[in-house]
């Protein structure tokens, strides 16, 4: 409660300061959800961004008119300095879908791209539109991502393979270590793009990280963004960590450079442990609540160490997420491959609750 208030106040001070500026209603209507609305659709964290990013923002957007400057190196050589790689190892892109897009896109020149059916796949859509070719393995009889499979698929049409760890929409985790010997193995046949969005999320993240393997020079490339952990969703901030080599050509294909004022939010808070701590803490509360609300309907979600939840209701998503929505509230639309399968995203506890009853009303009706 003291940090809302503190991050209330903050946004108040901040919109004072603007005297000099007229901002109606409406410009606040045409950002982020209705007053009205629970969005639980978009694994986004309403908690973030931090007072410290929020001050940071302010004064950033002041100098607005001008290019970002040395912050950027800044905020790469604290990301090197915290993973303990060299700032040669590190580029920073526009949301992490800048930097996927670009690793997917660069790779794509030069043979297919292995991923599993059901993944995080914005940045895959994009380079095949472009010409890339996506082969996509199914996923494991558990809904794990199938790395045998995956493995196998490997020959010499492929450049690269791309796994979302923990995977999104799944929520499932694979194991660090056994990761870890993929990526050594497959590794000397093709890159290996590991995924991290969801990483800090995760009961062990040093574990569960293949940055280690970065350290050891392996051909592996790992992408972090500050949207979940740090509720930074939409200032845009992600990065691509990986050897020289790999980081020069994930950069060399990015085309959107990061703006002033969520590098100078993600400079404030990437060690802003105090927030980090408060923000994890309120999303394990969010995904026991949710869990708890699948299991009060008999429905077995699977295991997730990230900021959603996804389980199969039973019955098709498509119209359930229609009927939600009249109840304002937002889950995610149906996946093709698994129909009945829902997703929700983590949101404030009070907009859980409001989840948990308009689940039960359209649930048992």
């Amino acid at each position: 409660m003291t940090m809302e208030i503190t991050r209330r106040s903050l946004l108040n001070g901040i919109l004072a300061s603007t005297a000099s500026m007229t901002l109606s209603p409406t410009v606040f209507s045409m950002v982020g959800p209705g007053p009205s609305i629970i969005r639980l659709s978009s694994n986004e964290n309403p908690y973030g961004p931090s007072s410290k990013a929020l001050k940071a923002a302010a004064k950033a957007s002041a100098k607005g008119a001008y290019y970002p400057g040395r912050i950027a190196a800044e905020l790469m050589q604290m990301i090197a300095d915290k993973n303990k790689l060299e700032i040669n190892q590190i580029a920073i892109s526009s949301g992490s879908n800048e930097a996927l897009s670009a690793a997917v896109v660069g790779w794509g020149k030069s043979g297919k791209i292995i991923s599993p059916s059901l993944t995080y796949d914005l940045h895959l859509g994009y380079a095949q539109r472009i010409g890339t070719k996506v082969l996509r393995v199914p996923l494991d009889n558990d809904m794990s991502i199938d790395l045998d499979a995956m493995h196998a698929a490997v020959d010499k049409s492929v450049s690269m393979i791309y796994l979302c760890n923990p995977n999104n929409p799944t929520g499932k985790t694979i194991d660090g270590d056994t990761l870890r010997n993929f990526c050594r193995v497959v590794g000397k046949k093709v890159t290996v793009l590991v995924d991290e969005a969801y990483n800090e999320l995760t009961d062990n993240p040093e574990y569960t990280s293949m940055v280690d393997l970065i350290r050891e020079g392996e051909n592996v490339i790992v992408m972090r963004t500050f949207s979940k952990l740090y509720g930074m969703a939409g200032m845009r901030i992600g990065y691509a960590m990986g050897r020289e080599d790999l980081i020069t050509k994930v950069r060399n294909h990015v085309m959107a450079w990061p703006n002033i004022v969520g590098l100078a939010a993600a400079h404030a808070c990437y060690n802003e442990n105090d927030f980090i701590k408060f923000s994890l803490n309120k999303i394990n509360q969010g995904r026991a609540l949710v869990n708890k609300v699948f299991i009060e309907h008999g429905i077995k979600p699977l295991p997730s160490e990230t900021n959603f939840v996804f389980a199969d209701i039973g019955r098709n998503v498509k119209n359930f997420e229609i009927k939600m929505r009249q109840e304002n509230v937002l889950v995610h639309r149906e996946y093709s491959l698994y129909p009945n399968h829902l997703r929700v995203s983590m949101g404030k506890m009070e907009d859980l609750q409001i989840f948990a009853d308009a689940f039960k009303k359209v649930y048992t009706s």
